[in-house]
């Protein structure tokens, strides 16, 4: 009888010995096929957040179209053919359009008309139809047919708010209401820039006259005379 107890004993611990193997190849076999479930979006997301910001520093950077292969557009359709829909990418080559949209305003505005040429062929280049491309480029159609008149401020005078410099300045302000002209003021602060305009418009009544102010070295004006 006590040799039957011990083979039954020995023969339900080689079971359990079998069991227990078997359990254990099961998950060694399960366990990497879950992982790469799991990891797999993971890896995907991880690279396109990586492509994103490879973008997002071009952008900064204004590498916009250029250099080729190492520019924000590049970065941006390289997202776009792994994720079609993706909002940021979409949204960035967007930018990238008003960017060069920006430039070409600048550009109209002191007068550098192939300039602004260059950039709006650029933003046409990836959204042709962007409603403010198609703007700048009226824009650039009318600016680029008018007269440019360039007018050197003394520094000097300019500082002193001396009278000579004063009825010069006058001068100009009527030249720019008698010719419904638009102009473009240097200055070299915001305060000197403030200074120039008030001094042309009290020489036409008050008149509106219409213009901007930018920041330079030297203090200038820039008429533009529209040609009829």
């Amino acid at each position: 009888m006590q040799a039957c107890a011990s083979e039954d004993f020995g023969s339900a611990s080689e079971e359990s010995t079998v069991t227990t193997t078997l359990v254990d190849l099961e998950d060694r076999t399960t366990q990497p096929a879950e992982s790469r479930q799991v990891s797999e979006p993971f890896l995907r997301a991880r690279i396109l957040a990586d492509m994103l910001f490879e973008a997002s520093i071009a952008l900064d950077d204004n590498r916009l179209l250029l250099p080729a292969g190492d520019n924000a557009y590049d970065r941006y359709m390289e997202v776009l053919s792994f994720d079609p829909e993706n909002r940021v990418a979409l949204q960035g080559i967007e930018d990238i359009a008003d960017r060069y949209v920006a430039m070409a305003t600048q550009a109209i505005q002191i007068g550098q008309f192939d300039n602004a040429e260059e950039y709006l062929s650029r933003a046409e280049s990836i959204k042709p139809d962007k409603q403010n491309i198609i703007e700048a480029r009226a824009v650039l159609a009318r600016e680029s047919g008018v007269r440019r008149d360039y007018f050197a401020l003394d520094p000097d005078e300019v500082a002193a708010q001396t009278l000579r410099v004063m009825s010069e300045l006058g001068n100009i302000g009527e030249l720019v209401r008698n010719h419904d002209a638009t102009f473009l003021i240097t200055a070299r602060s915001d305060a000197e820039g403030r200074w120039i305009y008030q001094v042309m418009r009290e020489a036409v009544g008050g008149y509106r006259l219409r213009g901007n102010i930018t920041l330079g070295s030297q203090p200038t004006i820039q008429v533009n005379i529209p040609q009829t």
